[in-house]
């Protein structure tokens, strides 16, 4: 429970937190409305453009939360230390330590609501204006492109010739393998997913059939042969199992970064059992559960900052510090993060080193704090 004093303090940081953010947010987001005003076509109306933005600013405002936090706290405490309100709580008995875990409390409370808007509300968000955005330009996931991809599903190898939606495929080709061995081939003009039965239905499809049987010799002193069997079928329609579904589909309208944990790990799952690298969306999953390491360093190297000037520090330079220690820690571990996925690190130690280094940094700076 909080007492008085630690709602206080709770009341300054999340509303200097919220007011940074809304500030950045607006930035950012006039900043990509001018964007898509260079994009404004017969199709793609300004209307549109304002409604891509609006669907971009819970994106960017999970992204940015670290960095509003760090500026919101720093202001915030600022403002009490210029006021002398921090001195205050000093001579009654409040030590840094217990000051700190006062304002970690509201900070904690603001992560928690970012996370929630960061897995459920801002892939969403993304996926709809990226929709949106396409099929007014004209430019879909898929429509016109003549990308493919393969799926392994055991001893089931699929080729996508093209996707139309996340509901449909265009030229489905399914290799089934016996023991090393071609059995079976299947290939159908578009497959559809159907809603209500839950399961995939392939449409004008050809099914050729290998198979071996094991024939007699001619003659005794010649041994057993073995007899190629053919068969081909046409058929109007047929359900079929692929091991992947419109939700999963859905996720690759999503920057990796930008996709929520549970989606994460469903596609690291689903690309090693395909036997695919996964190693950005694992880097990308463990960045998202080391989030709360880099809450508490943020918020712990604002404290040297606080209690270690002795004089008066305007808001503006206050802004200038914590946009520059956010964005040297964002640009450090996003460098850091990369070179772990093309030196084949542990994608365990790019999320959390830089979060350990930074929390580290900033408790060995308050031990020094009289």
């Amino acid at each position: 429970m909080m007492n008085l004093i630690e709602r206080y303090l709770g009341r300054v940081l999340i509303s200097h937190t919220l007011l940074v953010l809304m500030v950045l947010l607006i930035i950012l987001g006039f900043s990509e409305f001018m964007i898509q005003l260079g994009k404004v076509s017969e199709d793609y109306t300004v209307a549109k453009g304002a409604l891509y933005t609006v669907l971009k600013l819970p994106v960017y405002g999970y992204e940015i939360f670290p960095v509003a936090l760090l500026i919101g706290t720093l202001i915030g405490l600022g403002g009490l230390a210029n006021h002398a309100e921090l001195t205050i709580l000093r001579v009654t008995g409040w030590s840094i330590g217990r000051i700190f875990i006062a304002v970690m409390k509201s900070a904690f409370i603001l992560w928690i609501c970012a996370a929630v808007i960061g897995e459920w509300v801002a892939p969403a968000s993304e996926s709809l204006a990226k929709k949106m955005r396409g099929e007014a330009l004209h430019k879909n996931f898929s429509i016109g492109s003549t990308d493919d991809f393969w799926m392994r599903d055991g001893e089931r190898y699929i080729h996508i010739g093209r996707v139309i939606s996340d509901t449909q495929f265009y030229d489905v080709t399914i290799y089934t393998l016996d023991r090393g061995q071609l059995s079976e081939q299947i290939h159908a003009n578009t497959a559809r997913y159907s809603e209500k039965e839950g399961h995939w239905v392939l449409y004008s499809l050809s099914r050729k059939v290998l198979g071996w049987q094991q024939m007699p010799a001619f003659t005794p002193d010649r041994s057993s042969w073995k007899k190629l069997q053919f068969n081909q079928y046409e058929e109007v329609q047929g359900e079929v199992d692929l091991p992947v579904s419109p939700s999963l589909l859905q996720t690759l309208h999503v920057e990796t970064r930008y996709m929520g944990i549970t989606d994460l790990f469903s596609y690291i799952s689903f690309l090693e059992d395909n036997g695919l690298d996964a190693e950005a969306y694992k880097l990308a999953f463990w960045r998202k559960l080391a989030m709360p390491f880099v809450i508490l360093g943020m918020i712990a190297l604002v404290f040297p900052l606080i209690f270690g000037s002795q004089r008066q520090v305007s808001i503006g330079q206050r802004i200038f510090v914590g946009i520059m220690i956010g964005m040297s820690f964002h640009l450090l571990n996003q460098i850091f993060g990369n070179l772990s996925v093309v030196y084949q690190l542990p994608a365990i130690m790019g999320a959390f080193l830089p979060s350990i280094v930074l929390v580290s940094a900033a408790f060995l700076l308050m031990r020094r704090l009289r």
